[in-house]
C-alpha cells in the first residue's frame, strides 16, 4: 500500500458525502468543477503544512495517508460552504481541531510518512543559511558617529 494517496471525488462519496458532492456539482456554473477545486485546495493546504520538515511526493495531488481523513474533511467543509450548508457544532469543532493539527505539523515539523516518489528540491524551496567567515567590525553606529 502506498504511503501517499490522491484524494478523489470517489473518496468523498465513499465517506458518505455523496449528497454534498452532487449538490456542489448541481449549482456549479462554468467548466471548472467545484469538487475538483475543493480537493485541490485541501490537498495544497495539507502539503504546505507537511512541507515543513518533510519531503513531499513528486505528484502534487498526493497527501500522506495519515492526513487523508483531514484532507477529505477540508474538501467537504469547503463544499458545504459553497452550497451554503451550515456546519454543525461538532463539525465546527472538528474544523478547529484540523486547523490546529495543520498548524502544529507546520510549526513543529512533525514527521509524516515518507513519500513514494520524493519530489526534487524544485517544488518547495529549502531553507538555508550562509555561514560568514570574517565579519568586519561595524564602522558606524550611535557611539561612533560623533561629528557627522
Amino acid at each position: 500500500m502506498p504511503n501517499w494517496i490522491t484524494i478523489t471525488e470517489d473518496h468523498l462519496k465513499a465517506a458518505g458525502h455523496g449528497t454534498i458532492v452532487n449538490s456542489a456539482r448541481a449549482i456549479a456554473v462554468g467548466a471548472i468543477s467545484p469538487v475538483d477545486e475543493a480537493i485541490a485546495g485541501a490537498t495544497a493546504r495539507v502539503r504546505r503544512a507537511a512541507s515543513s520538515g518533510n519531503a513531499l511526493d513528486a505528484d502534487p495531488t498526493k497527501v500522506p495517508n495519515s492526513l487523508r481523513e483531514l484532507t477529505m474533511r477540508l474538501a467537504i467543509f469547503s463544499l458545504m460552504e459553497r452550497i451554503r450548508m451550515r456546519l454543525t457544532p461538532d463539525q465546527v469543532e472538528t474544523k478547529k481541531n484540523d486547523n490546529s493539527d495543520l498548524l502544529r505539523i507546520s510549526d513543529k515539523g512533525i514527521a509524516v510518512e515518507k513519500p513514494d516518489s520524493p519530489a526534487g528540491s524544485a517544488e518547495m524551496q529549502e531553507s538555508s543559511s550562509i555561514a560568514s567567515v570574517n565579519v568586519p567590525r561595524r564602522q558606524t553606529g550611535h557611539g561612533r558617529c560623533s561629528g557627522l
